[in-house]
């Protein structure tokens, strides 16, 4: 790990040792490090592509004198082969730089929305409707969202993209769900989510998406887990995790929906969290997992193969930056 990362990972340590305890639980699975990133960040995404994780956008405090955070466009591609990190294009301009929605369909990865600007900062955050492609060497514009929105989440299911949640400032949750079809560049908008949220993460589990954990408006975090079948266009409550949070990231590693770390604002707990959830079916309960070696909230999480990675993030509460990576595996 590098020293800065390391650095990091220390404050927030010491930050914790005077909070409220939390248990994260016990179970499968093992953790170990990787070759960590270039640039320390957090609230970027992450998302799989020909056998390697693509890392977009994010937060980081080292674009300028590092007395605030900053907005970053950089890509950079990790390949589980050889342990190693390489540049790609950056985000267009036009693009959100954080809290992005992603999702794979094709040979493509599509950013559906997220924030630009900073809070605090000469622009402050701001959601952008804008949707591109990106095949690992080429941007490609394509039809705005209906609502300009961050913090959303996105899965593809049948060739076609769906997002729920997010919201038009921090705090600000949505219930709307919209679905993208790439062939007909075109967007359309579904039956609302029954939890308004955002910060929120989810999996396509059982070809219904999703939807876990989150923020409400008022900043309070929730354990829900709500399914939504394309199939009827309609909802329905699954087995609430056991930890409620926000902030966190989730995929599929060999069938099992994973929701890893979070974050939580109002409560006197920890802050961040190093819990790992796993739910196998759509009528199952979730269960624990071996935890994050080091808790964190606004993570990247992709899965190659039989591991799970999970890149950068914030080990403390509100803007905390690390360049670590993980990878799970059972």
């Amino acid at each position: 790990m590098k020293r800065t990362a390391l650095l990091v990972v220390l404050q927030a340590l010491a930050c914790h040792s005077t909070a409220t305890a939390h248990d994260p639980g016990n179970g499968p699975g093992s953790w170990t490090l990787r070759h960590p990133l270039d640039q320390a960040r957090f609230e970027a995404a992450a998302v799989t592509l020909g056998g390697k994780v693509y890392f977009f956008g994010g937060i980081s405090d080292v674009c300028s004198d590092h007395s605030a955070a900053c907005t970053v466009d950089r890509v950079d591609v990790y390949d589980p082969v050889t342990d190693a990190w390489s540049p790609a294009p950056p985000l267009p301009a036009a693009a959100p730089r954080h809290h992005l929605s992603l999702a794979v369909a094709g040979n493509s990865i599509y950013v559906v929305g997220g924030f630009t600007g900073i809070i605090g900062g000469t622009v402050n955050f701001t959601p952008l409707a804008s949707t591109f492609a990106f095949d690992g060497a080429n941007w490609t514009r394509l039809a705005d969202s209906p609502v300009a929105r961050g913090a959303a989440t996105a899965q593809t299911i049948g060739g076609k993209i769906y997002v729920a949640g997010g919201g038009v400032s921090e705090p600000n949750a949505l219930a709307l769900t919209t679905v993208y079809d790439p062939a007909l560049d075109r967007w359309s908008t579904l039956a609302p989510m029954p939890t308004p949220r955002e910060h929120v993460a989810s999996c396509m589990l059982g070809g219904q998406f999703v939807v876990i954990g989150g923020w409400r408006s008022d900043k309070s975090v929730v354990s829900a887990a709500e399914a939504y079948d394309p199939v009827s266009d309609s909802w329905r409550a699954l087995a609430p995790m056991r930890t409620a949070r926000g902030g966190l990231g989730a995929a599929v590693l060999d069938g099992t929906c994973y929701a890893v770390g979070g974050e939580d604002w109002v409560s006197d707990g920890p802050g961040t969290f190093a819990d790992v959830e796993g739910l196998s079916t759509l009528d199952g309960a979730w269960s624990n997992f071996a935890p994050l070696t080091h808790a964190r909230h606004g993570i990247g999480v992709a899965v190659v193969g039989h591991q799970l990675f999970v890149i950068g993030g914030g080990p403390m509460r509100a803007n905390s930056y690390t360049q670590e990576v993980d990878a799970f595996a059972l």
